[in-house]
This record gives structure tokens, sequence and C-alpha cells, in this order.
């Protein structure tokens, strides 16, 4: 709707509405299905019309009409880093781009930089983002892939799949994967070909555009460790295990028949099995959900709702870090407001609860590397999470020092989002990350590995770094709904492919073994 230069308000209403429905805790499939979706405050009969029509067809007459009026290379170009819907408006209707190609030969031909609100910065911005657009093409973030595995398995009929490849090592983004299932190819579904799967022996080979690449392998029971083990890779890693003789009974006695310690999926890329392997981290080792967003700033739940879904996750303590007032775009909160929403869970944790609710704050960075409150605000919270949320085109030694002044500030006790990447949707700033560790190290400052499926970031290629210098990495859904506390499992697959253990982790003692661990 904004590309099309439509009614703004009503394209920020559907905005509105699908963070809405993404935060529910029931299925809004379900509740559309039973005319029921209206019952929820903010959604009316429209759409709940179109929730509807997208269960039953996967597609809507009103995304349709939109869709086909804009045409699929105006809506590619919306993927470009740096380039908002109002931005794409400017450039297809006063240009008449039509495609991502379109718009870097505008950009290249001085066209681009004619238009109003652009100039050499932003046509240099704009090519470096189709560079990074074009770089991730083909693949897609782990939890993307995650669910599109788990959908074509389902589709072909396969009741338990194993998933392999990148997917199981645990990588942030993947090209390929895997899935591994007992049966015989030639029984799979007629399905099979309208997703676009060739047989080759025993495994269907699906290549479609824009998507990673899958290998659907079907094996006797008895060839099944071994073939899991294969398609999980890394081939390297496969070829000098097997290259030893031994047998297959089981994933772990692929290793120990041959001599070797067994090596978790994750390790694989690191580890050969000569050595025996840290025990690395899992998500039954977390312990509190920490670094959350609730309706005080841009979160769905309020606190007491968000407590509800910690306690039903089995954790022990909850800690709500809402926005900080320069995020005036997420409701960052004022400080007279930061001081009710401080009383608000005082008053929760005298209810006599064996959760333990901590009261914190993500504050703003600010582009000087002051923070976006005053340090006797920062002193009266439980603990404080600093990150940056504006200005990401500083250069690296500006950033870079904004970064670690913040860091050296006392009150600070975990840094958020370090590079403040999105991944397949916006590069990281620069920042040179091993003297942030550095600095953190120095204070005894905790770098949070944001697991957020978008973010993953402090990224597992510095988790071995961290581990050398003593920092303390807390694994942090930054939750702004009860689904989102789930996301913790795509954090400790990251760590476990970082080789990050239970001891590196804060959130993984109890509470006051947490705010000692954070401690400055």
């Amino acid at each position: 709707m904004k590309v099309l230069g439509e009614d703004d308000r009503r394209a920020m209403t559907y905005g509105r509405v699908s963070r809405l429905i993404e935060g529910l805790e029931e299925s809004a499939a379900d509740l559309a299905a039973a005319g029921e979706l209206t019952r929820i405050k903010g959604i009316g009969p429209a759409v709940q019309g179109a929730v509807a029509e997208l269960v039953d067809r996967g597609t809507c007459s009103l995304r349709d009409d939109l869709a086909q009026r804009a045409g699929p290379g105006v809506l590619e170009i919306l993927r470009v880093p740096g380039l908002g819907p109002k931005r794409v408006h400017t450039v297809v209707s006063e240009l008449g781009v039509r495609s991502v190609e379109d718009l870097q030969v505008a950009a290249l031909d001085g066209r681009l930089a004619k238009l109003k609100g652009f100039g050499a910065k932003t046509v240099a911005n704009v090519l470096e983002g189709i560079d990074f657009l074009n770089r991730s093409r083909g693949f897609k973030r782990l939890q993307d892939a995650y669910t599109l595995a788990k959908a074509i398995a389902a589709r072909l009929g396969i009741e338990t799949p194993l998933l392999a490849g990148p997917l199981r090592r645990g990588e942030n983004v993947v090209d390929t994967f895997s899935i591994v299932a007992i049966g015989d190819a030639q029984d799979l579904p007629e399905q099979a070909e309208a997703i676009g799967a060739t047989l080759e022996e025993d495994t269907w080979v699906v290549a479609r555009r824009a998507n990673p690449g899958l290998r659907v392998r079907l094996v006797s029971e008895s060839q099944l460790a071994r073939a899991v083990f294969e398609e999980t890779g890394p081939p390297e890693h496969v070829a000098a295990v097997l290259a030893r003789p031994g047998t297959d009974t089981d994933e772990e006695e692929i290793y120990t028949s041959r001599g070797l310690y067994y090596v978790p999926p994750e390790r694989r890329h690191a580890c050969d099995g000569t050595e025996p392997v840290p025990r690395v981290i899992e998500t039954d080792d977390i312990r509190g959900i920490v670094h959350t967003h609730t309706t005080w700033s841009d979160g769905t739940l309020d606190i007491g709702a968000m407590a509800q879904a910690t306690e039903e996750r089995a954790c022990d303590y909850l800690a709500i870090t809402d926005h900080s007032r320069a995020a005036a775009y997420a409701g960052g909160l004022s400080i007279d407001r930061l001081r009710e929403q401080s009383d608000a869970i005082r008053d929760l944790n005298d209810c006599g609860s064996s959760l333990r609710v901590l009261h914190g704050t993500e504050v703003d960075i600010l582009p000087d590397g002051s923070l976006d409150y005053p340090d006797d605000v920062l002193a009266a919270l439980d603990f404080v999470i600093a990150s940056v949320h504006s200005s990401f085109g500083q250069d690296p030694e500006t950033m870079t020092a904004r970064i670690i002044a913040a860091v050296r500030n006392p009150h600070v006790n975990i840094l958020g989002h370090v590079t403040g990447r999105l991944l397949l949707r916006r590069g990281p700033y620069a920042v040179d990350v091993d003297a942030v560790l550095q600095a953190a190290a120095e204070t005894g400052t905790a770098v949070e590995l944001n697991a957020n499926p978008w973010r993953l970031d402090l990224d597992s290629q510095f988790h071995a770094r961290a581990q050398e210098l003593g920092v303390r990495v807390p694994i942090c859904p930054d939750a702004h709904s009860a689904q989102g506390m789930d996301d913790v499992v795509w954090g400790v697959q990251s760590a476990r492919h970082g080789g990050l253990r239970a001891e590196d982790v804060p959130n993984t003692q109890d509470v006051e073994g947490f705010l000692k661990a954070i401690g400055r």
C-alpha cells in the first residue's frame, strides 16, 4: 500500500494488526476459521475476512490486487536495505523503476541522485544494499529454513523427519538442508513432483528458486544413523570420521567405534573428535528469560501476562527491559513512566509468586556514546542493557568508541546486539567487535547473544574470543510477546555452534547467581 501511494493510515493499521496477530498466543488461523478473530481488540471484520481467506487459499484478494499492481520486481525492491516503502514509491512513480535491476541502472546512470531526498550518499547506500541483497539470495534464516523443512516433510507425508545439513549444525543462515527418514523414495506421494522434486536413487532432490536447496533421503532403519550423520556434514568432517573403520548402529557409536570422542552436530565444523568436546549449553539450562518488552513500550502483553508465560516455560525469573525515551517509535518510557513501571513490578513481586520479576531497561546508546537515562535513574534499576538503535552509518572508529563508552558506564551490565545486524535484511554496522569484547572484559560487562532469529548477535564466530577473555554471554530472546520467549532455542543453537558452555551464560544460573554474574 505504501509503495503504491495508498492511504498511509490504512497501511499503518494493517502493519499494527500484523504485529498484533504475530503476538497472539492463540492461532489466528483457528480463530478466523471459527469467526472469532474479531473478539481480539483492534481487529475488525475486514481483517477477519482477509485472514480467513489467507488460511483457505494461502493468499487474499486484497493482497493479490495490490501485488499485481505493484509487480513482483517492485516488491523485491523493498528488500534492498535502507529503502523504505515511501522511497520505493518515489523511484517507482518518478523513474518508472520496476525491478532491482532497474534500480541499479538508475543509481549508476545518475537519475536516482537527482530525485528529491536522494543524494550521493543515499545512492552509494542503495548500491551497497543491492550488493547485500544479491549476496543473500538463496539463503534463509535458521528459523525460516526449519519451518520450511517441516512443511515440506509434512507435504511429502513424512511423519518423523530428521533434519540435517547446516540446519542441524546451527548455522545462522542456510542455503541447503536435508531431511532424512525411514522409508522408500518410490513411495513418496505425487506431491513431490508439485514441489519440483526429481528422483535420484534413494533421494529426492528439490530445487526451487530463491529457497535453500533440499535433499530428502529415505533409507532403511539400519541405514538411518549413518544417513543422518552423512547428511549433517560438513563433508570434510564426515569424510575424516568415516575414513576410520567402525560400526554405525547409532550416531554416537559412529565416533566411539572409530576410537573418537562424540562431537555434537553444532561443533562438527570445529572439532574432529580426537579430543573430548566440552559440554555445550542446552535449552534446558536456561533458567531466566532476560531482555523482554511489554505493552509499556512496544510489546504485545502486559507485565503480568509475560510473567505468567515465563512460569509456563518453567523458568525462575523474568527481566523486563522496555525501551528508553529516545526510542519514541517503540513507545520508549519517560523517566516518570519508568518509575511507575518499577512500582508495578514491585507490586507483582509482592504477590507471593515464586517467580522473580527483575526491573531493567534497554537504554539507547546515543550517537555520542552517552546513555538515554542519567546515571541516578539507571542506578535505581536491577540491571541495565545498553543498545544502539540509531545513527547506524557512523564510521568504524566513531561507532566503536561510542559502544565502548557505553560499556565503560558503571551502570551498564549487558551490551545488547553488538553489531545491530538483521540477518538477510541489513548488514552489521561498522564496529570493531574484538575491541568491544576487550573493553567488556576489562569492565566485567556481559555481551548478549540476542536470540531473535533476525539477529543471533553476538555472532558465533566471536564466542571463542568471548570465552578467552572471560566475557559472559547471556542468551536473550528480546521477546516482545510470549511466543518471542521461545526464540531462546535459536540462541542456544547458535551458542552451541560457537561452543558456549552453560557456565559462559549468566541466565543459566538462579536469579542471585545471574545478578552476581552480570554485576560490575
